[in-house]
């Protein structure tokens, strides 16, 4: 419009030149230049040219056209008509330390932190109706995409506990994506990426959350230590009643049968050994218990033992004894 006011203005000039015709001064003959400068700005106002990455909406007498053109090159429109143009190209948001952290509430009421990075784009088919709206780009984004920006990533860490918040980033992005495309989406707004990072508790709320972790670990390696520990009992229990199922065997002639016992919850064929009553049972120093007794003996001592045939008289010089002098047999 101010095309059409300057344009109108220089031909009315021109009108008021050509009405001096008949003065002395002659100016009659500059009238031309007046005309020429209007249709200069008439033709400069018909056309116009857009960018990659660029859109925009005629508006004729404040009523916004219902066609975006989104095309690059060079374009025609009506002197009368204003245009408002638009980068429909990736914007970006950024909260964190120079702009301003997102601080909130999780879902038990501890305070978290964070910042977070939005990438986002517009869509041309929605610019006439964001245009009925908002007179220009920046109006949209200071009352449209920041305040939904600044509400959505307030609510989304609300549905996660302090414990789980800084390990659920990838839930948290999802609830940011979600939660922008349900309020902006309408208005054209499509989101290209949320990126959450540095998410950082209360300090007191983060200590006792340490403590917390600390007497977990903690139950834990004592939990791990009573599993070795029954593990190591069993293991006593068993080799304890393998003993005695040997002792009853080799002293008492004792008898073994095989049983279907529960182990683990697998049931599996074992071998019971039925003890003998005391008054029933054999002599301890029978031929076995003696010859099991000499071999766990000759076992013991296998470092120092020297054997030599049965019956022999020969005289052997033993290794000498440490302290003390050597010895002959």
């Amino acid at each position: 419009m101010v095309s059409i006011v300057l344009a109108v203005t220089l031909a009315a000039v021109g009108i008021v030149l050509l009405g001096l015709r008949n003065q002395p001064q002659r100016l009659h003959r500059f009238a031309a230049i007046p005309f020429l400068l209007a249709l200069a700005v008439l033709g400069g106002a018909s056309f116009y040219k857009l960018d990659a990455g660029e859109a925009a909406v005629t508006k004729t007498f404040g009523t916004v056209g219902d066609t975006a053109i989104s095309a690059t090159g060079l374009h025609v429109k009506a002197p009368w008509q204003d245009l408002i143009t638009f980068d429909i190209r990736n914007q970006t948001i950024s909260l964190d330390e120079s702009s301003g952290r997102v601080s909130t509430v999780t879902s038990d009421n501890a305070t978290v932190a964070y910042d977070v990075t939005i990438r986002y784009s517009l869509n041309p088919a929605k610019l006439p109706e964001i245009i009925r709206q908002y007179p220009d780009q920046e109006s949209f984004i200071a009352r449209a995409v920041l305040p939904g920006v600044s509400s959505v990533t307030r609510d989304a860490p609300t549905t996660f506990t302090a414990a789980t918040v800084r390990q659920s980033r990838s839930e948290l992005a999802l609830r940011i994506t979600e939660g922008l495309e349900k309020r902006l989406g309408g208005v054209g707004v499509t989101v290209e990426q949320v990126d959450p990072r540095a998410i950082a508790l209360d300090a007191n709320v983060q200590a006792n959350y340490d403590k917390v972790q600390s007497s977990l670990a903690n139950a834990e390696a004592a939990k791990a230590d009573l599993q070795t520990a029954l593990a190591k009992a069993e293991i006593t229990k068993t080799e304890a009643q393998a003993t005695s199922d040997a002792d009853q065997i080799i002293r008492c002639g004792a008898t073994s049968t095989q049983v279907r016992e529960l182990i683990n919850g697998k049931e599996v064929t074992a071998v019971k050994v039925v003890p003998v009553p005391t008054d029933k049972c054999q002599n301890r120093l029978n031929e076995q218990v003696l010859m099991s007794k000499y071999i766990d003996m000759l076992r013991e001592h296998s470092d120092s033992l020297i054997v030599v045939p049965q019956g022999t008289q020969n005289l052997l010089q033993l290794p000498a004894v440490p302290g003390g002098q050597s010895k002959s047999e």
